[in-house]
């Protein structure tokens, strides 16, 4: 598919660009007692991805019937794209030096707003009224974003995840419509990023890419409910895995009394592939697994919400109890 291997070419080639950006500049990530990192690795990689990630689709919805995109989606998806870019501005800021939580969560909270014109078709499992189901999805957004920079701590897992999901939007919506091309683009995109940030990683993602992923996710999940393909819970099932992992650690750190803000290494993934001795690449195929037999189980079952939340969590709470013992 030409979205693919445009934003595949362009990501692997605009990555190293900006590797040699952070080589020169020295933003480095350096190892603390909280990274799962043994080397000074550059960082802000996601700059790359997500602008090779929207030069595709533009391209791909600006051609005639190319994306099946009508004029009255064009305003959401501008929104959309506006939200990325924001919430990729902050994040590049916050590689750069920092930016204060209440910035950030201002930021994330404006970003699912944007959002809400490309949602408002996409119905959830329990009807709500519409302001409360607005702020269901502001709110989801800003968990998307957050999750998806809670579980970037360790070489190739959110570039795993993100190939995978991409993958499973461009197969959910293959007759047509947006959400295929953004699809396609956004695996050639995660592909790209991988040949850099497969364990031993040349350069990380950062905040700037995480934050954005975050964005991306609940854009191409609630164009495939807005469309009709899936339910929602078949929608985002695919990102079970990481989700659950970073429900589980904060709620374990609340009940500690822990600050949720500050950094750790308590998340499954990242007690697995340090104290576990699994290393970087098996946890992320282990969570690629997972991402890839829930996707496989959505698009089989597209209307069995219900059936396929359960079944899911069953599979996972069984798998995570026998890892939790490999970790401890």
């Amino acid at each position: 598919m030409i979205p693919f291997a445009i934003a595949a070419v362009l990501s692997l080639l605009l990555v190293g660009l900006v590797r040699h950006h952070a080589l020169r500049r020295g933003l480095l990530d350096h190892p603390n007692a909280r990274s799962s990192h043994q080397l000074p690795t550059p960082r802000g990689g996601g700059l790359g991805f997500i602008s090779a990630f929207l030069v595709s689709v533009g391209v791909a919805i600006s051609v005639p019937a190319g994306a099946g995109t009508d004029a009255a989606a064009a305003g959401p998806l501008l929104g959309a794209g506006a939200a990325t870019l924001l919430v990729a501005a902050i994040g590049w800021v916050d590689d750069h030096g920092g930016a204060p939580v209440r910035v950030r969560l201002v930021v994330h909270v404006a970003a699912g707003i944007l959002l809400l014109p490309l949602v408002r078709g996409a119905p959830l499992p329990v009807a709500l009224p519409l302001g409360v189901a607005a702020a269901w999805w502001v709110f989801w957004t800003v968990s998307a974003i957050n999750v998806v920079n809670f579980i970037d701590g360790i070489n190739g897992l959110i570039g795993l995840q993100a190939l995978l999901y991409g993958l499973f939007a461009a197969l959910a919506g293959a007759s047509g419509g947006w959400v295929a091309a953004a699809g396609a683009s956004l695996a050639g995109a995660s592909l790209g990023f991988l040949v850099w940030n497969w364990d031993p990683a040349r350069i990380f993602m950062g905040d700037v890419g995480s934050g954005a992923l975050g964005v991306c996710f609940v854009a191409l999940g609630a164009g495939l409910v807005a469309e009709g393909r899936l339910g929602f819970i078949a929608a985002f099932l695919p990102l079970a895995a990481i989700f659950l992992d970073a429900a589980v650690t904060l709620a374990r750190r609340w009940r500690r009394g822990e600050r949720l803000s500050e950094a750790h290494r308590s998340h499954l993934y990242q007690r697995l592939a340090n104290g576990g001795g699994l290393g970087h690449a098996r946890v992320a195929t282990l969570y690629g697994a997972s991402a890839a037999g829930a996707g496989a189980l959505a698009l089989a079952w597209p209307r069995g919400d219900a059936a396929l939340l359960a079944a899911t969590l069953l599979v996972l709470v069984a798998v995570g109890a026998l890892l939790e013992r490999k970790a401890a």
